[in-house]
C-alpha cells in the first residue's frame, strides 16, 4: 500500500514535459523590416557627405523615412536635377523637398544672372559717349528687380552706379556752364548795342574772346557729347553775328567818341567867342551817328547854339543891363566900398552854382543860390557884359522854372485834394485805405519842397479830406488794439491753466510714474497747443513775453512726456521687428501676428505718440503685417504661376517650330538650335501638361528635321547630277580628242554654254573640273597630240584610282579585277600600318579621281558614275 503511495507522489513531483513553441511568421517579418529600416536610416546618416552615393541610395531605398532623411543632405544642383524628376511619382515628400531646394538654387542663379546683366549694362553705359538719364533709370529699375545677390556683385554694381552718377552730374554741370556762356554772350551783345559809349570795342572783343575760350574748353570736356546741339548751334550763330557786328560797333563807338571830344571843347569855351555858323559846319564835319545816338547830341547842339545866340545880343541890351546893375559896360565898379575881390569870387561861385542847379533840374538849390547872389553888393564890383548876360539868363530861367513849378505844384495839390475827397466813395479795404492816405500825405510834403508851400485854405481842405477818409481805418485799428488786449488776457489764462495742470502732474510723477495718466497728459498738451495757436494777434512785446511763459509752463509737461513717448516708440519698434522676423511658412505665424496687432492697439490706447511719428510707425507695422500675409498668399501661387509661365514659353516655342514648316533650311537650322537652348533653359511645367507639351515639341522637331533631311537629299542629288554632267562634258571632249576629231569654235562655245547652264559645284570640284575642261578645249586648238598622249598615260592611273575608291566605298569591282583589288587592299593596309597614316578620305579620293585627265571606256565610265552616285548620296 505504501509503495503505491510513493509512486503516486513521485508522479506528482516529476515536472511536465515542455510543449514546443510555435513561431509567428508575421512577427518575424515585422522585426526584420524594422531592422532593415533602422539600417537604412543609419546608412542615410553615414552617406551624408557623399551626394553621389546618396542619390543612388535614394533611388534604390524602399523606406520613405530613410529617403527623406537622405534627401535632407542633398544640396548640389546636379543631384537635385537628377533626383527631383525621379521622385516625383514615387515619393512626393522627397520630391517636394528636392524641388524646393532646386527652385531656390535656380532662383539664386537667376538673381546672380540678372545681377551680372545689370553690371554688364552698367559697364556698357560707362563706355557710352553720351549717357542718357532714362538709361540709368532703366538700369536702376532692373537692379531693383534682381533681389538678393552676393556682396561682391552688389559692391561692383554700386561702384559702377556711382561712376554713372558722377557722369550725369558732370553732364548737368557742363550743360549749365554752356547755358551760362550763351547767356553771357547774349548779355554782352545787348550791352554793346544799347550802351556803346560805356563799352570800348577792345573790351567787347576781349569779352568775346574769353567766352569763345570757355566754350572751346566745354567742347573739349569728356562729357561734351552730351551737350544739346541747339545750345552749341545757338552759341555759334550768336558768336558769328557778334563778330560781324563788332566792326559796326567800333565805328559807332568812334563816332560817339569824336562827338564827345568836340562837345567837350565847345562847351568848355565861352559862348561869346564862338560863331554859330562855324559851330554848325564843324558839327556837319563829324562822323555820322547811329539813329539812337543822334537825338542826345542834337539836344546838346541846340542848347549850345542857344547859349551862343544869347551871348551875342546887341550891345545896347548889354549896356542897359549894365546900367540896371550899377556897372559900366566894361564891368567896372561904380561906387561899392566893399572888398571887390571877395564879392567877385562870391558872385562867380553863386552864378556857377545857379547854372549847374538849373542844368540838373534842382530848382530848390538854384533858388537858394539866387538868394545868396541877391544878398551880394554888386555895386562894389564891375560886371562884364558876359557876366551880366549870364546872370540875367540864369535868373530868367529860374523865374520861368519857378513859375512852372508853382503852377505844377498847385495843379498837383488840386489833384491830391480831389483824390483824398474821392477815397470814401471807393470802398477800399482798410489796409489799402491806410496806405493810400499815407501816400497822399507824403506826396503833399514833397510838393512843399519842390514847388513851395501851399496856401492855408488849400492845406486845411486837404487835411480834412484825409482825416475823413482815414476814419474807417482808425476805427478798425482801434478795434484791433482792443482785440490784442483781449488776446493777452486769454494768453495769460492759458498760461495759468497749463501751470496748474503741470503742478498736479508733477506731484503725481513724484508719487510714482505709474499713477500718471499719460494719455490725458498728451491730450491736454495737444489741446493747449492748438488753443495757443488760435489765440490771435498780440503786440510783439507782449507776444514775446507770453510765448516765453507758455513755453516754460509747457516744458514742465512735454519734457517728461517726451521721455515716456520715446520709451513707447522703442516698444513699437520692437513689435515691428517681431513681425518682420516672423516666418510666413510657420504654422503659428498667423496667431503670433494677431497677438502683435492686439498689443499694438493696447499700447496705442495707453499712450499716443506725436501724430507724424505715430503714423510713420503704424505704416511700417501695417506694411510688415501685409508682407507676412502676402508672402503666405503668394507662396502658394508662386510655383503654379511659374509653371504656367514655363508652359506658355514652351507653347510659344512649339508654335514657332510648327510655323517654320515652310521656311528655308538655314532658317530651320537656326531655329532648331535656338529653340534647343531656350527649351533647356525653361523650367518645369504643370504636371498635367508635361507629357503633352513634350510630345508636341518632339513632333515639331521631328517634322522640321525630316524637312531638313529632304532638303539635304535634294541638294546632294542636284550636286551629284551636276558633277556627273560636268565630268561627262570633260570625258566627251577628251574622247573627241582621242578620236582625232577637231573641235570647232561653235562646238567649244556650246560646251561652255552647257557648262554654265549646270549648277555650280563645291568650289574645289568646280575649280578642278573647270580646269580639266579648259585644258582639253585648249589642247584641241593647239597641242592635241601631246594632250592625247597625256590621256593615254593616265589611263592606268585612272583604273587604279577607280579601284582604290571602290575599295574605300565598299563597292564591288569587275570579276577580272579581283586579284588586282586584293593586291591593292593589302598594299593600302600595309602602308597604313607602316607609316601610321590613315587612307585618304572619300571626298579627297573622289576629287583626285575627277581631276585625273585620262581616257575612259564605257565600263570605266559606268563604274565612275556608280561611284559618284554612291559618294554624293552618302555625303
Amino acid at each position: 500500500m505504501f509503495q503505491s503511495l510513493f509512486k503516486r507522489s513521485a508522479k506528482l513531483k516529476s515536472p511536465a514535459k515542455a510543449e514546443p513553441v510555435k513561431s509567428d511568421p508575421a512577427a518575424d517579418q515585422r522585426a526584420a523590416s524594422q531592422m532593415a529600416r533602422e539600417a537604412a536610416l543609419g546608412r542615410a546618416d553615414a552617406l551624408a557627405h557623399d551626394e553621389a552615393a546618396l542619390a543612388d541610395f535614394i533611388l534604390q531605398c524602399e523606406y520613405a523615412d530613410a529617403r527623406l532623411k537622405a534627401a535632407q543632405h542633398v544640396h548640389s544642383k546636379p543631384a537635385l536635377e537628377k533626383l527631383a524628376p525621379a521622385m516625383r511619382k514615387s515619393d512626393r515628400r522627397v520630391a517636394k523637398l528636392l524641388q524646393q531646394r532646386l527652385d531656390q538654387l535656380l532662383q539664386q542663379e537667376a538673381g546672380e544672372e540678372k545681377a551680372a546683366r545689370c553690371v554688364a549694362q552698367a559697364q556698357r553705359l560707362l563706355q557710352e559717349p553720351q549717357l542718357m538719364v532714362n538709361q540709368v533709370a532703366d538700369l536702376d529699375r532692373a537692379w531693383q528687380q534682381v533681389g538678393a545677390v552676393s556682396a561682391a556683385a552688389a559692391v561692383l554694381f554700386e561702384d559702377h552706379r556711382e561712376k554713372l552718377r558722377q557722369r550725369l552730374e558732370a553732364q548737368t554741370a557742363l550743360q549749365r556752364s554752356v547755358i551760362d556762356v550763351v547767356a553771357s554772350l547774349e548779355q554782352a551783345m545787348k550791352s554793346a548795342v544799347e550802351s556803346p559809349a560805356l563799352h570800348a570795342p577792345g573790351d567787347i572783343a576781349r569779352i568775346l574772346d574769353e567766352l569763345e575760350q570757355k566754350m572751346a574748353q566745354h567742347r573739349a570736356a569728356p562729357e561734351a557729347a552730351s551737350l544739346p546741339r541747339h545750345l552749341l548751334s545757338d552759341f555759334d550763330r550768336r558768336q558769328r553775328d557778334f563778330r560781324q557786328s563788332l566792326a559796326a560797333l567800333e565805328q559807332r563807338h568812334a563816332a560817339i567818341a569824336a562827338h564827345e571830344e568836340a562837345f567837350a571843347g565847345w562847351e568848355a569855351g565861352l559862348p561869346a567867342d564862338m560863331k554859330e555858323d562855324a559851330l554848325l559846319r564843324a558839327w556837319r564835319a563829324l562822323p555820322a551817328l547811329h539813329g539812337d545816338d543822334a537825338p542826345r547830341f542834337k539836344l546838346r547842339l541846340d542848347l549850345l547854339v542857344g547859349r551862343i545866340r544869347a551871348a551875342n545880343k546887341p550891345k545896347e541890351a548889354v549896356r542897359a543891363s549894365a546900367r540896371e546893375t550899377g556897372t559900366d559896360p566894361a564891368g567896372r565898379d561904380t561906387g561899392d566900398t566893399g572888398n571887390p575881390g571877395n564879392i567877385m569870387r562870391q558872385f562867380s561861385d553863386a552864378l556857377a552854382a545857379i547854372e549847374s542847379a538849373l542844368e540838373n533840374g534842382a530848382l530848390q538849390s538854384a533858388a537858394e543860390h539866387d538868394r545868396i547872389l541877391r544878398a551880394l553888393d554888386l555895386k562894389a564890383i564891375r560886371l562884364s557884359d558876359a557876366q551880366t548876360a549870364r546872370m540875367a539868363k540864369a535868373r530868367a530861367e529860374l523865374g520861368k522854372l519857378q513859375g512852372w513849378a508853382k503852377w505844377g505844384g498847385n495843379v498837383s495839390r488840386e489833384e491830391l485834394l480831389k483824390a483824398a475827397e474821392e477815397l470814401p466813395a471807393q470802398g477800399l479795404a482798410v489796409r489799402d485805405l491806410a496806405n493810400k492816405v499815407g501816400s497822399l500825405r507824403e506826396r503833399w510834403k514833397s510838393l512843399d519842397v519842390s514847388a513851395g508851400p501851399a496856401g492855408k485854405d488849400l492845406w486845411n481842405r486837404f487835411d480834412t479830406a484825409c482825416t475823413t477818409a482815414y476814419a474807417p481805418a482808425a476805427e478798425h485799428f482801434k478795434k484791433l488794439a482792443e482785440e490784442r488786449l483781449e488776446n493777452v488776457a486769454k494768453g495769460q489764462a492759458l498760461v495759468a491753466q497749463v501751470s496748474e495742470f503741470a503742478g498736479a502732474t508733477n506731484a503725481a510723477m513724484e508719487a510714482g510714474a505709474d499713477d500718471v495718466d499719460w494719455k490725458a497728459v498728451a491730450g491736454f498738451c495737444t489741446r493747449m497747443t492748438q488753443s495757443w495757436q488760435r489765440l490771435g494777434p498780440i503786440d510783439r512785446k507782449d507776444r514775446k513775453k507770453l510765448d516765453a511763459e507758455f513755453g516754460a509752463a509747457m516744458r514742465r509737461l512735454t519734457d517728461p512726456l517726451a521721455v515716456r513717448q520715446q520709451a513707447e516708440a522703442i516698444r513699437r519698434e520692437q513689435l515691428i521687428e517681431e513681425v518682420v522676423s516672423l516666418n510666413p511658412a510657420d504654422r503659428r505665424a498667423l496667431d503670433l501676428l494677431q497677438a502683435a496687432q492686439e498689443r499694438w492697439q493696447e499700447q496705442a490706447r495707453s499712450l499716443p505718440l506725436p501724430r507724424n511719428e505715430e503714423q510713420a510707425l503704424w505704416s511700417r507695422f501695417r506694411s510688415a503685417c501685409d508682407a507676412v500675409f502676402a508672402k503666405r498668399r503668394d507662396s502658394a501661387k508662386e510655383a503654379d504661376a511659374e509653371r504656367r509661365h514655363h508652359l506658355e514659353a514652351k507653347e510659344a516655342l512649339c508654335a514657332a517650330l510648327e510655323a517654320a514648316a515652310t521656311a528655308e533650311p538655314e532658317e530651320i537650322r537656326t531655329l532648331l538650335r535656338n529653340t534647343r537652348e531656350a527649351w533647356a533653359a525653361i523650367g518645369p511645367v504643370p504636371h498635367a501638361a508635361e507629357r503633352q507639351i513634350d510630345a508636341r515639341h518632339q513632333a515639331a522637331v521631328e517634322a522640321l528635321q525630316k524637312r531638313l533631311d529632304q532638303a539635304q537629299r535634294a541638294v546632294s542629288a542636284a550636286q551629284s547630277e551636276a558633277l556627273r554632267a560636268k565630268l561627262a562634258l570633260c570625258h566627251r571632249v577628251e574622247r573627241q580628242l582621242a578620236e582625232r576629231r577637231e573641235l570647232a569654235a561653235t562646238e567649244a562655245d556650246r560646251l561652255q554654254n552647257d557648262w554654265q547652264a549646270l549648277p555650280a559645284l563645291a568650289p574645289e570640284f568646280e575649280r578642278t573640273l573647270r580646269s580639266r575642261l579648259d585644258a582639253a578645249i585648249t589642247a584641241s586648238q593647239s597641242d592635241a597630240a601631246g594632250y592625247i598622249a597625256l590621256l593615254e598615260r593616265n589611263k592606268a592611273a585612272l583604273m587604279q584610282e577607280v579601284l582604290r575608291l571602290e575599295i574605300l566605298t565598299g563597292q564591288s569591282s569587275p570579276p577580272e579585277l579581283a586579284h588586282e583589288r586584293l593586291r591593292l587592299q593589302v598594299e593600302v593596309l600595309k602602308s597604313s600600318l607602316t607609316t601610321g597614316q590613315k587612307p585618304a578620305a572619300r571626298e579627297t579620293q573622289l576629287l583626285q579621281l575627277c581631276g585625273l585627265r585620262a581616257l575612259t571606256d564605257g565600263q570605266t565610265a559606268g563604274r565612275i558614275d556608280q561611284l559618284l552616285f554612291f559618294c554624293r548620296a552618302g555625303s
